[in-house]
């Protein structure tokens, strides 16, 4: 940044001095700065340390701040309501919480189109357990979430101003969408209605103020129309071949019975196109020739393992193209906010920053972010870091990697333990002995009482079956066990001290599982008719489900295994926006089929008796209400006899119309939206062991001349921002 710019933001007078070098400039940020706990006041009333460390940490944070609010005159008025806007954020997201929730607990529309009182009949139309709001009880809850909404929607308007306020189209689309939500309550206060848009317009809401979801929206907006080409490319396959088989089968059992129209064909084979009528489907054909179930298999093949996966590829590769572009923007913000910081401290327009500059703003920086505190030499660690070149200078281009840089955190050595400072810690004995826990004949001595247990909960699970009385005796088995494994870890905090002991995850598991057991354990044998609860043979199950729970110690001894559950944990973080994104789509799909399918099951129905839903007895999965209807919709997204629903509601409507409504579900529920959650845990799966590959060798080569005494790792929540930002980088 140039020194002729004037930086945004200046010095509150009377300044404190006015130091001719950047390392006076350090000392002056580092020491005689006054401290300010909150992000607002810094920027109001702070140095350029602590304004800068402030932007620092909105950058890391992530929030898309206008880049006209940071250039505004007015900055520093503006950031101060920002920042209380923030404070409420815990309000703003409990609202969307009870919005959702409220589609859970509202009455269903066609109990009071059809009868007031229906839905008070739960065992009649096969209603789900959760209670329903009265139509008062609704309308009080839509007016409060409504209030807060609006709040929520028009407060950016005191630190953004009306016209950067109105430039955002989702401002505007937010504003529509609460008149016409405001309107919809209205109308059904005073009137019943056989439809209400409310129940869309809330989901709308989730989507378009959670970032992540509203980011993932975006995604797959862009990729909407690769996906109509190569669906279309299905769709003539799936035309040629129902034709093929309709002329080919026209005369045969096959044709009157199944193929007995085009539209019928049609249908059937494109239900054998997921799969879910196979073989039923072409039985009869098969009973005449077997040579007819080579053209099924065609069809299977080609379908099934050729096309679906050319959607899964052409899927993920317009996936991988509209991310790129959102990353794209998203570092466009970020390095906005981060050369502002840039140009705070570099006052003198070196074009760098020195090392005491970095630590200066660093240690501001450690006021204001939610890792915990760092010392001196993490400080030094991560100007290394920064400082790519090896020049002791942080060039604007190095610096923009600050976010990432200062996410890493730096994991010491253990401890020293509590007990050194006893002469007997020191002893011949004690040291043998720690030895010998630290060593892997102890591991494998651990891993054989491991085993022993897993054949004793064996056998103590088959006899509480059984209900035998000789399962008291394992349950003194697993008593006595459970006295090894409060030695075991005894001795390892002995051995290591509980610092060191308790930095291992794999340590806390067992810390608290052991104890958890043991204690209940305890309790049950020295009080098995004082305390009522503990005289529960369910008590006795709880316990043998903590200890199938302990077993999982002898899995993680493997190295491999202890990595692919780390990089399980670390992707289900970053999947969360497409499940979120699945989830939004069932509400989506379960209000649509509340207020088609609405109230048709139900007890006595002389169709229901005829179709599939009665034979196989899934008459609880219906859409009769919310719950009961998403429960539904999650059958139909794992395939699980799907076709049942699909048929079943063809006949209860009798129309071939409610056919388009599973078949969109399956075309966007699963072909679209599983296949890139597929794709993209396949990549991301193998970026993360890449990036774990890495980490290991950093481990194995420390830099710095041996100074470096730590390891760096990774903190849970900047690790899904490198995993993807690494996923781009190898396109």
């Amino acid at each position: 940044m140039s020194g002729a710019e004037a930086p945004l933001i200046t010095e509150e007078a009377p300044e404190r001095g006015a130091p001719s070098s950047g390392t006076r400039l350090g000392a002056a940020g580092a020491q005689g700065s006054r401290k300010y706990r909150r992000r607002s006041d810094a920027l109001a009333y702070g140095d350029r340390y602590q304004k800068a460390a402030a932007l620092v940490d909105l950058a890391e944070d992530g929030v898309g701040i206008p880049e006209d609010v940071l250039n505004d005159t007015r900055f520093e008025r503006a950031m101060g309501f920002y920042f209380v806007y923030l404070r409420f954020d815990w309000v703003w997201s409990l609202n969307l919480f009870a919005l959702i929730l409220l589609n859970f607990l509202e009455k269903p529309l066609w109990c009071r189109k059809d009868a007031e009182h229906a839905c008070d009949q739960r065992d009649l139309y096969f209603l789900g357990q959760l209670p329903y709001f009265s139509k008062t009880e609704s309308l009080i809850y839509e007016g409060i979430t409504l209030v807060i909404l609006a709040l929520d929607i028009f407060c950016p308007l005191s630190y953004e101003g009306l016209n950067i306020f109105w430039k955002s189209t989702i401002n505007k689309l937010k504003i529509l969408l609460l008149f016409i939500l405001a309107c919809d309550i209205l109308v059904f206060a005073f009137s019943a209605q056989p439809f209400r848009v409310a129940p869309y317009i809330r989901v709308a809401f989730l989507i378009m103020t959670i970032r992540e979801l509203r980011m993932c929206a975006i995604t797959l907006y862009g990729l909407i129309g690769t996906y109509l080409n190569v669906l279309a490319l299905s769709l003539l396959f799936l035309l040629f071949a129902s034709w093929l088989a309709y002329v080919t089968f026209e005369d045969t059992l096959q044709g009157k019975t199944i193929f007995s129209s085009y539209g019928e064909t049609l249908y059937q084979m494109f239900v054998l196109f997921t799969t879910s009528n196979n073989p039923d489907v072409w039985v009869p054909a098969y009973k005449i020739s077997r040579w007819y179930s080579l053209f099924f298999i065609v069809y299977v093949l080609l379908g099934v393992y050729f096309l679906t996966n050319l959607i899964l590829a052409v899927i993920y590769d317009s996936f991988k193209e509209q991310f790129g572009k959102q990353l794209v923007q998203m570092d466009s913000v970020r390095k906005s906010i981060l050369q502002k910081a840039f140009g705070l401290i570099d006052t003198a327009g070196q074009g760098y920053l020195d090392r005491e500059q970095c630590i200066s703003l660093l240690n501001e920086l450690n006021k204001y972010r939610s890792l915990p505190k760092t010392s001196r030499e993490d400080f030094e660690l991560i100007f290394t870091e920064l400082d790519r070149s090896g020049d002791f200078k942080v060039t604007p281009e190095e610096f923009d990697d600050l976010c990432n840089t200062i996410a890493i955190k730096f994991q010491k050595e253990p401890p020293p333990s509590y007990l050194e400072k006893f002469p007997f810690y020191q002893s011949p004995l004690c040291e043998r002995l720690k030895s010998f826990v630290r060593s892997r004949q102890f591991d494998y001595i651990i891993i054989f009482v491991l085993l022993m247990n897993l054949v004793a909960v064996i056998i103590e699970t088959t006899l509480d079956i059984e209900n035998s009385s000789s399962q008291e005796l394992w349950q003194e088995v697993e008593f006595f066990l459970g006295w090894i494994y409060v030695a075991e870890m005894g001795l390892k905090i002995f051995s290591f001290g509980f610092g060191a002991y308790w930095m291992e995850g794999q340590n806390k598991f067992d810390f608290v599982l052991t104890w958890t057991i043991f204690i209940g354990e305890t309790l049950t044998f020295a009080f098995p008719s004082k305390l009522s609860f503990l005289s529960n043979g369910e008590w006795i199950r709880y316990l043998l489900l903590g200890r199938v729970l302990r077993l999982t110690r002898i899995l993680l001894q493997v190295q491999r295994f202890r990595a692919f559950v780390a990089t399980f944990l670390t992707l289900m973080s970053s999947l969360m926006p497409y499940l979120g994104i699945v989830f939004c789509v069932l509400c989506m799909y379960c209000s649509i089929g509340l207020q088609i399918f609405g109230g048709i099951v139900y007890a006595g129905n002389p169709i229901l008796e005829e179709t599939d839903l009665f034979n196989n007895d899934y008459l609880l999965f219906n859409f009769n209400d919310y719950p009961s209807g998403m429960v539904t919709l999650f059958n139909l997204l794992v395939m699980g006899n799907w076709q049942v629903w699909m048929e079943s509601y063809r006949q209860l409507t009798g129309s071939s119309w409610s056919l388009i409504y599973f078949v969109s579900f399956y075309l966007i529920s699963i072909l679209l939206l599983l296949n890139l959650i597929v794709a993209f845990v396949l990549e991301a799966f193998f970026a993360e062991m890449e990036l774990e590959k890495v980490g290991e060798t950093d481990i194995q080569n420390p830099t710095t001349g041996g100074t470096r005494r730590s390891r760096s790792m990774r903190s849970k929540g900047n690790t899904v921002d490198i995993l993807l930002h690494h996923m781009l980088c190898n396109e």
